[in-house]
């Protein structure tokens, strides 16, 4: 009792602390100001070996000064695009801010980028420079950007004598001149460009997102107001990419409060590391949420005699019970068994933080209802990110919670959310149409997303309006693509694919009678009936290795992992088709609701 008292005091004394306004305007000025403020041992942790290689406060920042001083020797102007490509870590995140603060712009690459993306936004960017720490996307890189970019390998790449030699030079210089990385970190303003973020588009090539230094540090000083953390108290851990603007996002945050945070470097090991590090604040898509409430629903059904009785009732209250109502026997289970699991978890989580895609509703009531202090948020990555999200204390079950402080929102007459603030995109680089498709002129971003807001304030999102889906997991799907070479089998007419808020991508295919019938006679199977030739084995294992043909061009978070053939055409006398005979995607996914349950039940999920 008394640790938890103490943890009270010195929580509200931080949150008077935080009331204060943050004296930067620039992420190289947040960066000056984490490293006079706190002196952590422990600021930033990575796993190595069974233990933890960690950067203190003076560590990290004399690392990013030398590296910093370096890349601008070698001759990185202000305002240039520098690639970068490796695991999230303490090194990603110090290449990023020594760019930032010589004045260069950072674009973060996406791991397993395919080989049109990573061509596209090398000359997109026009970046001269790349680092890359993965040596799993060495030979990639080494085999097509080579010629177009100067590589530099670092962290886990192996050989990386260059990156040793820039800082080394940039230590000299450091010695040189004391002040001359202050002075370099001063030339940059809250009006340059601090980053350049490519999004997936409907197009098939991704769209690179402008954020400026503002952009970003009006993002970081909503998010420290809301988290209200403690340095003395409270520990992060990231299981997210920093290749997402929202856990970079968060992770400037955490730096600015001195928070201690601890990196995973294994997605398959979360379960491991909150048990080991015990954090306070995390956060997460909705998929590792699903994943969670997975295993505590397994864990009651698993469990035997009395124990298994009363985790298996404790977890059917838990999935129905509203979460604003307790009872005395709910209060017997927080002691008897909600305990136990949240002790699975860390035992001292105050926020989960959910973004990048809706989290479903049941498992936002069933974890809530165990005690997971769960937080949903929206956004995208033209709004760097955030533009609503509920915190403590400010939290309704499925809604995405109040608007960030700086930001602006407003339901046009279609439903569709508009924003506006400082934290708004600058545009597409190199992309003025597809800016002014989105942004209008007096600043407010069509998100595409429709909405609606409560008389508290509180955004509840309704679905999407622009085709492009997100999955669970928070990457994007563009269905435009994957559809048509869908649609090229030789018997599809129509393909319909699902992703939006799923964990994969599966597909439903509609057949075309005649591409049918002369695909029969191709093969030398004119005379089987045309509904048992569609349900037959052959040709599923035909249609499986065409799709993992179109599968061998798409990126990675975009492949079809299920489909479905469906034994008749679709039309618009059904209602599955619109007059310009495109599917009517909710009309269909509703009519098909148990084929494609059926498609996901046999992937990795909770329901």
């Amino acid at each position: 009792m008394a640790n938890l008292v103490t943890e009270s005091v010195e929580r509200r004394e931080a949150s008077q602390a935080s009331a204060e306004p943050l004296p930067f305007s620039t992420i190289p000025g947040l960066l000056s100001y984490a490293a006079a403020r706190y002196d952590r041992p422990d600021a930033l942790s990575f796993p190595r070996q069974g233990g933890w290689l960690t950067w203190s406060h003076r560590d990290f920042m004399r690392t990013v000064r030398r590296l910093s001083l370096g890349l601008r020797d070698m001759g990185i102007r202000k305002g240039e695009s520098v690639g970068v490509i490796a695991p999230s870590s303490p090194p990603w995140l110090a290449v990023d801010l020594a760019i930032q603060a010589a004045g260069g712009v950072t674009v973060p690459i996406f791991k397993r980028i395919s080989v049109q993306s990573l061509l596209h936004e090398i000359q997109d960017s026009g970046m001269r420079h790349l680092f890359v720490g993965n040596p799993d996307e060495m030979p990639m890189v080494h085999a097509h950007a080579s010629g177009l970019v100067h590589l530099v390998t670092f962290w886990y790449s192996g050989v990386h004598e260059e990156f040793d030699r820039i800082t080394r030079r940039g230590e000299e210089l450091d010695h040189a001149d004391p002040r001359a990385f202050d002075l370099m970190a001063r030339e940059v303003s809250g009006a340059d460009l601090a980053t350049i973020i490519y999004t997936s588009g409907s197009s098939g090539l991704p769209k690179g997102v402008e954020l400026t230094q503002a952009s970003l540090v009006s993002q970081v000083k909503d998010c420290c107001g809301r988290l209200n953390a403690d340095s003395r108290v409270d520990v992060a851990l990231s299981t997210l990419p920093l290749e997402h603007v929202f856990e970079r996002m968060v992770m400037y945050s955490y730096m600015a409060s001195g928070i201690p945070v601890y990196f995973v470097d294994d997605p398959k090991r979360v379960g491991e590391y909150l048990a080991r590090v015990k954090p306070t604040v995390m956060t997460v898509v909705p998929r590792i949420l699903e994943k969670v409430a997975l295993r505590f629903l397994e864990a009651a059904r698993a469990a035997a005699g009395i124990k298994g009785a009363l985790a298996r009732g404790a977890m059917s209250r838990a999935s129905r019970r509203p979460v604003d109502r307790s009872t005395p026997l709910d209060a017997f289970y927080r002691a008897v068994v909600y305990r136990r699991m949240l002790a699975a978890l860390g035992g001292r989580l105050r926020s989960v933080i959910s973004g990048s895609a809706r989290l479903d509703l049941e498992v936002a009531r069933l974890l809530t209802n165990v005690g997971v202090p769960v937080h949903e948020g929206y956004g995208l990555t033209e709004a760097a990110p955030v533009i609503s999200a509920s915190y403590p204390g400010h939290t309704r079950l499925g809604s995405a919670g109040p608007l960030f402080p700086s930001v602006e929102v407003r339901i046009a007459e279609d439903g569709e959310i508009l924003a506006r603030g400082p934290n708004i995109m600058r545009g597409y680089h190199n992309n003025p149409e597809a800016t002014a498709a989105v942004l209008t002129p007096d600043g407010w971003l069509h998100t595409g997303d429709l909405g609606e807001m409560d008389r508290d304030g509180y955004l509840t999102i309704r679905g999407r309006k622009k085709e492009i889906f997100k999955k669970s997991t928070g990457e994007y799907v563009p269905p435009a693509p994957i559809e048509y070479a869908l649609s090229q089998i030789p018997f599809v007419d129509t393909a319909m694919i699902v992703a939006d808020n799923r964990t994969c991508v599966t597909a439903l295919l509609f057949p075309d009678p005649e591409k049918t019938a002369a695909y029969r006679s191709r093969v030398g199977l004119a005379g089987m009936d045309p509904k048992e030739f569609l349900a037959s084995d052959f040709l599923r294992r035909e249609t499986q290795a065409e799709i993992d043909r179109i599968n061998e061009r798409l990126h990675h978070c975009e492949r079809v992992e299920r489909f479905a053939i469906l034994d008749h055409p679709a039309d618009v006398e059904s209602g599955e088709l619109t007059p310009t005979l495109k599917p009517r995607r909710f009309f269909i996914e509703q009519k098909y609701s148990d084929l494609i349950e059926e498609m996901y039940r046999s992937a990795e999920g909770w329901k």
